[in-house]
């Protein structure tokens, strides 16, 4: 688990928000689905757009709860693991990154403040490199002069 803290200004503008994305969570799980099928190609078909668009979402907004409540995201070993599973890895996560802010003002209208888009994309990078951190090969246990894996 990583040490790094989210800022203390996010965290307020998540607390802020939560209930609202909450309240959009299925018109912003379609619009992403739909954002990242958009992106497929037959050359380059990453595949399952609705599956990562609805884990990526509900994998977000977990963890701004708990950024909101607690300042950290919480465990996501399992998320993880899921991700890889999947083969949900960094091309997945551009793409969501970078149509986030848009679809969370198309869906939350002209009226939301920048900064609180800012809060959530901030709190999905920072989830992302979070869970990056507890993926880090931990090192081989060495019994005896023997390798255990």
């Amino acid at each position: 688990m990583t040490n790094a803290a989210i800022a203390e200004d996010v965290r307020l503008r998540l607390a802020e928000s939560i209930a609202v994305v909450e309240g959009h969570r299925d018109e912003i799980t379609r619009r992403m689905q739909a954002h990242l099928a958009a992106l497929e190609t037959e050359d380059e078909a990453f595949g399952q757009a609705d599956v990562t668009g609805a884990l990526l979402v509900e994998m977000l907004i977990n963890s701004a709860s708990n950024i909101a409540a607690c300042g950290s995201p919480g465990d996501f070993g399992a998320v993880s693991r899921e991700h890889r599973r999947l083969e949900v890895d960094g091309r997945h996560y551009s793409r969501f990154g970078l149509a986030l802010a848009p679809i969370l003002r198309d869906v939350l209208g002209p009226s939301l403040p920048p900064r609180i888009a800012s809060a959530w994309c901030d709190t999905f990078w920072f989830t992302i490199r979070h869970m990056a951190t507890d993926e880090r090969p931990r090192p081989t246990l060495r019994l005896n002069g023997f390798a255990r894996t």
